[in-house]
């Protein structure tokens, strides 16, 4: 029986007859045959006396029911009765149906139980999402009010800026008119203090450049009154008359270095030893005689410092700081064979007439600063050519007023005679009509400027020296050819020899050795070439016109240069 109650076909059966039935009259209903159930039975049928079947599941299972107590009554000995199987049958079914209806009441109440706990589910899934959106309505609610008040305090804090920004801008305004009002006041201060300093300075400078020009202008008259005198001496007087033969040994040649060597600086003591003419050489000795001094740091009659020295050359440092060179202007044309005559005046200037071998003559007179003033030359038929002047009264020169040209530099180089000829022979730059004094053409370097100049680039002096070995004087044929043949053509020509160094040096030991180095340069052309020294003057310019600006060595600013100032003098 257990094992039938826990079969599927039991429980189905149970099931089923634990359902309601239709009602049938018991003579209406055919008997099941439970032996032999097959498809064709036609349900409902019962079984025994009122065990109704309505199925073919329904008929094996009472069936099998049936045969259960039937076995267990032959188990036990016994037969069982029609009575007994279908009480038996019966009580089967019941406790089936009870079982059935336990199990459906299980059922019910699980489900009941399920759908309690489902409803329960739901309402707390209800209630679970109600107090989610709850809590999300009341944190979004949060948020909006945490965020108006964020922008509420945002705004204030703005506005608090704002306002605090406002102030700081108007107090930087107020601190930047301030300071703006404070460095216009100082701008204007320090502009007043300028301009009292500028007017200052250039009433300082108006008087300092008044008392130079008039320190200038009353040296130009000492000089011109000195060059008169000399003029005057050597027409009206009759001074001391010395004759002498040049020889070889009693001159310089281009390629001998000078014999002394120069001394003193500008910064030399304004107070001067004693002079006497001990050691002096013939030049220091006229100077001394027409100057009155020549050691460095003396003053001379003229107001002039010396300042260097070097036997052959005097530096001088007049009142308004300019450096001048004094020499004696008429050792280019002593050479060896002249006979030499010289007349020397109680102011100490000097007369010197040189007669060259072949009987022309050289005629000089110099300034007692052994400046050249005048100079003819007299050929052997007797005829003189005037070369220059400068015991005239001088046109006062505007400088200013001179034509303004910008100087350019031709190289002697590999040009030939007729392109250097050209060269040299070229118009005066600006106003043709205007002359000068020699003095004008030597000192004034816009004077000078109107003549075009012809660099010689042949020669290089080495630092220091004023000797041109003679390779580099063979090299000046071109120019000194050139030059002989243009003075051989109109005797009365004055070519002007310039020398230059560089910025390496003191500025008066520079000034020096370039006069040095041009009294070479012209000895080259007089030694190699024949070209007449009378015709020749020779001027050191120092590092007064660099050629390339520079303080140090530079071989390029140490340099020769030739000009024909013929057309410059009177």
């Amino acid at each position: 029986m257990n094992k039938l109650l826990k079969s599927t076909t039991s429980l189905g059966l149970c099931l089923s007859l634990a359902l309601p039935h239709g009602a049938f009259a018991q003579s209406d209903i055919p008997q099941c045959n439970e032996n032999q159930p097959s498809e064709q039975t036609v349900f409902p049928c019962v079984i025994g006396t009122d065990i109704e079947i309505d199925s073919t599941l329904e008929l094996q299972t009472v069936a099998e029911v049936r045969q259960q107590v039937r076995s267990e009554a032959t188990a036990m000995g016994t037969t069982a009765t029609p009575g007994d199987l279908d009480a038996r049958t019966i009580e089967v079914i019941e406790r089936l149906d009870a079982e059935a209806q336990a199990a459906a009441d299980a059922q019910a109440a699980a489900e009941a139980q399920a759908a309690a706990d489902a409803q329960a589910a739901e309402e707390a899934a209800q209630a679970a999402e109600a107090q989610a959106a709850a809590d999300a309505q009341a944190a979004e609610e949060a948020a909006q009010a945490a965020e108006a008040q964020a922008a509420e305090e945002a705004a204030q804090a703005a506005e608090a800026q704002a306002a605090a920004d406002a102030q700081a801008a108007a107090d930087a305004q107020a601190a930047q008119d301030a300071q703006a009002a404070e460095d216009a006041a100082a701008a204007q201060a320090q502009a007043d203090a300028d301009a009292q300093a500028a007017a200052e300075a250039q009433a300082e400078e108006d008087a300092r450049a008044a008392q130079i020009a008039a320190d200038l202008a009353e040296l130009e008259q000492r000089r011109a009154a000195d060059r008169q005198a000399a003029a005057a001496a050597a027409s009206e007087q009759e001074g001391e008359v010395v004759t002498e033969e040049v020889t070889e040994e009693s001159v310089r040649t281009s390629n001998e270095e000078f014999d002394t060597a120069v001394t003193g600086d500008a910064s030399a003591s304004a107070t001067a030893q004693p002079d006497d003419d001990s050691g002096l050489s013939k030049f220091e000795k006229a100077l001394l005689l027409g100057l009155g001094a020549v050691a460095v740091g003396s003053v001379l009659n003229n107001g002039d410092r010396v300042v260097s020295r070097s036997g052959d050359r005097v530096v001088v440092e007049d009142s308004a700081g300019g450096l001048r060179v004094l020499k004696d202007d008429a050792a280019l044309v002593r050479r060896p064979g002249d006979e030499v005559q010289t007349e020397r005046f109680a102011d100490g200037s000097s007369r010197l007439t040189v007669t060259k071998p072949d009987g022309s003559q050289v005629v000089t007179i110099l300034a007692s600063d052994g400046t050249v003033l005048r100079r003819i030359n007299i050929d052997p038929q007797g005829r003189e050519y005037v070369l220059f002047d400068d015991t005239v009264a001088e046109e006062e020169i505007v400088v200013n007023e001179l034509p303004q040209v910008a100087e350019t530099v031709q190289r002697v180089g590999n040009q030939d005679e007729a392109a250097l000829r050209a060269a040299l022979e070229a118009e005066l730059q600006g106003d043709r009509e205007r002359t000068f004094s020699l003095r004008q053409v030597r000192e004034i370097p816009q004077v000078r400027a109107l003549a075009p100049q012809l660099e010689l680039d042949a020669v290089q002096f080495a630092t220091g020296s004023a000797a041109i070995q003679p390779d580099q004087a063979r090299e000046l044929a071109e120019i000194g050819t050139t030059l002989r043949h243009l003075i051989e053509h109109d005797p009365r020509t004055v070519i002007l020899v310039e020398g230059h160094t560089d910025a390496v040096g003191d500025a008066t030991y520079n000034l020096a050795l370039s006069d040095r180095r041009a009294e070479t340069v012209a000895l080259a052309l007089t030694e190699y070439f024949d070209v007449p020294a009378a015709n020749l003057v020779t001027q050191g310019y120092g590092e007064s016109a660099l050629r390339i600006p520079t303080p140090n060595a530079e071989p390029r600013n140490r340099r020769a240069v030739v000009r024909n100032i013929t057309p410059l003098l009177r």
